[in-house]
C-alpha cells in the first residue's frame, strides 16, 4: 500500500518549510507591531521574549563542556553584532515597506560568503559568485532611490538601517559560523540571552533619552500580542532550522529556509497592500533566487 506524499516527507524538510513559513510571517508581524509600539517598546520586548526563550534553550539543551574565556568573548560580541542588527531591522520597517527593507536585511547570507572566502579561504564555486553577483545587484536597486517622492520610494532612513542590517548580520553569520564551532549550540543560546537581555534594554534606553519620549499615544493590546508574536516566532524559527540542520543536509535545509523573503513579499503585497513597481519585483526576485543558489551550492 503506498504512503500518501506527506507521509513520505522526511522530517527535516518539514522543518525547513516551517522555518521558511515562521520567518515570512514573522516580518509580516513585525511590521504591523512596531509601527504602533515603536522601536524603543519593541526593544523592551526582545529582551523579556528573545531573553528568556533562548536562556531556556540553553538550559534545556545546556552541557558540561568546557570553554575558553577568548571563545566566550568572542561568541558574545558575535551575539550583541547579531542583535544590535535585530534593532536596525526593526528601525528600518517602522520607515519602510516590509517587502523591500525585508529582503535588504534577509540578504545578508550573501557578505557572509564573501567574508568566509576572504577570511577563512573558503572557496566560492561560479554557482555561488552568480548567487552574490545577483544578491548585490539586486539589494543595490533595492537600495537605490532615483526619485525619493515617488509613491514607491523607501524613506532614505530606512534604507539606511536595513543597509546597516544587512552589513551587521553578514558580519554574524560569519563570526557566529566560528563561534558555534568553538563553543558549541547550547552556549551561543545563553550569550544570545545574554545579549538579548542588555543590548535591547540599554538601545530603549538611549533611544528614549534621545527623543524624550517612548511614544506619546497609547498603544493598543493587540499591538502588544502581534509584538510578542513577531519575536516568538523569530525564535521559534531560529530553534526549527537548529533542528533541522541537525537532522538534514544544510545544503537542502538552507535553501529552503533561505526563501522566506518570498512568503513576507507575497503577504506584504496581499495583506498590508504595499506597492511595488517591475523593478522592485525583478530585483526581489534576484535576491530571492540568490539566496537561494547560495544554500544549494553551500
Amino acid at each position: 500500500m503506498n504512503h500518501r506524499w506527506y507521509e513520505r516527507m522526511e522530517f527535516w524538510f518539514v522543518l525547513a518549510l516551517f522555518v521558511a513559513f515562521m520567518w515570512g510571517v514573522d516580518g509580516i508581524l513585525a511590521k504591523l507591531s512596531t509601527s504602533k509600539l515603536g522601536v524603543a517598546r519593541i526593544a523592551v520586548l526582545i529582551a523579556l521574549v528573545d531573553g528568556v526563550m533562548y536562556f531556556s534553550a540553553f538550559y534545556l539543551w545546556r552541557s558540561n563542556v568546557a570553554i575558553s574565556f577568548d571563545d566566550a568573548v568572542f561568541a558574545a560580541i558575535s551575539c550583541v553584532v547579531g542583535t544590535i542588527a535585530y534593532l536596525c531591522f526593526f528601525e528600518s520597517i517602522v520607515r519602510g515597506q516590509i517587502a523591500i527593507v525585508g529582503t535588504i536585511t534577509a540578504a545578508y547570507p550573501a557578505l557572509t560568503v564573501i567574508g568566509a572566502f576572504v577570511f577563512l579561504s573558503e572557496t566560492v564555486t561560479t554557482t555561488q559568485a552568480t548567487a552574490l553577483t545577483a544578491i548585490i545587484g539586486g539589494v543595490a536597486v533595492l537600495a537605490y532611490q532615483p526619485n525619493p517622492h515617488s509613491r514607491y520610494a523607501t524613506p532614505r532612513k530606512s534604507i539606511f538601517f536595513a543597509t546597516v542590517a544587512f552589513a551587521l548580520w553578514g558580519l554574524w553569520g560569519l563570526s557566529a559560523k566560528i563561534a558555534i564551532t568553538r563553543v558549541g549550540l547550547a552556549y551561543m543560546f545563553a550569550f544570545y540571552a545574554i545579549s538579548a537581555l542588555t543590548v535591547p534594554l540599554l538601545y530603549a534606553w538611549l533611544r528614549a533619552s534621545c527623543t524624550k519620549q517612548m511614544n506619546p499615544e497609547r498603544p493598543p493590546r493587540t499591538a502588544w500580542t502581534l509584538g510578542v508574536s513577531a519575536l516568538a516566532v523569530n525564535v521559534i524559527g531560529v530553534l526549527a532550522l537548529s533542528f533541522a540542520l541537525e537532522r538534514g543536509p544544510a545544503s537542502l535545509v538552507v535553501p529552503i529556509s533561505s526563501a522566506y523573503p518570498l512568503v513576507t513579499i507575497i503577504m506584504a503585497v496581499t495583506l498590508l497592500r504595499e506597492k511595488l513597481n517591475r523593478l522592485h519585483m525583478l530585483a526581489l526576485a534576484f535576491v530571492v533566487i540568490g539566496l537561494v543558489l547560495i544554500g544549494v551550492t553551500g
